[in-house]
């Protein structure tokens, strides 16, 4: 996978970011798919977390969005 290893804008977006693609890929992504949509983007650069928002609500609030963005592309 090409970009998910890279730092985040923001240190505390680390597990949001992890939790993002972990709930993507089991929905039915693939990684070539998820790279796809998110290119060399964090996925809390393409779906910003709410302030306060926990991590499993983000993680599949975020994984909704990239379908939705994957789904139009």
């Amino acid at each position: 996978m090409n970009g998910y290893g890279r730092a985040s804008p923001w240190p505390q977006a680390r597990p949001y970011a992890r939790r993002a693609i972990q709930e993507a890929l089991e929905g039915g992504f693939t990684a070539e798919e998820l790279d796809g949509v998110l290119g060399e983007l964090d996925p809390t650069e393409l779906v910003p977390p709410y302030r306060d928002e926990d991590v499993p609500g983000y993680a599949r609030r975020a994984a909704g969005e990239i379908m939705v963005r994957y789904l139009r592309s």
